[in-house]
């Protein structure tokens, strides 16, 4: 009998475990979703499918939209931040920030942390 206890505690603990990390896994799978679809509403229009940016068509040499997938977590969180402040509090110098500062305005600080992290994968 004692042996039949320990499979069964053995099997419980062993479905509890498979399910927590399948949990995980599904949750991460949504989130990593969620960044993509995120990045596509927001970013993709004006930076690229993969942040690239988008240049002029009359001088192509120059950047209408700066590439971002070259710059760090820090760096972007940095940048999401600070256009969502202006935003708040209605202080731009030009149509691009304005442009920024609105596409990051419903964006809450969990948004901006997936978006950044999210961002320095399109270059991989």
């Amino acid at each position: 009998m004692n042996i039949l206890i320990k499979k069964i505690i053995h099997a419980g603990v062993l479905f509890i475990s498979i399910t927590l990390f399948s949990a995980g896994m599904s949750t991460n799978l949504i989130a990593a979703e969620d960044s993509a679809k995120l990045y596509k509403k927001q970013c993709k229009k004006c930076h690229g499918k993969k942040g690239e940016g988008k240049k002029f068509k009359k001088e192509p040499e120059k950047f209408k939209y700066a590439p971002i997938n070259e710059l760090s977590q820090d760096e972007l969180l940095e940048s999401l931040n600070k256009y969502f402040k202006m935003w708040s509090a209605k202080n731009w110098e030009n149509k691009k920030e304005k442009k920024m500062a609105k596409a990051t305005k419903k964006l809450d600080d969990a948004k901006i942390q997936t978006l950044a992290e999210f961002i320095v994968t399109l270059n991989k």
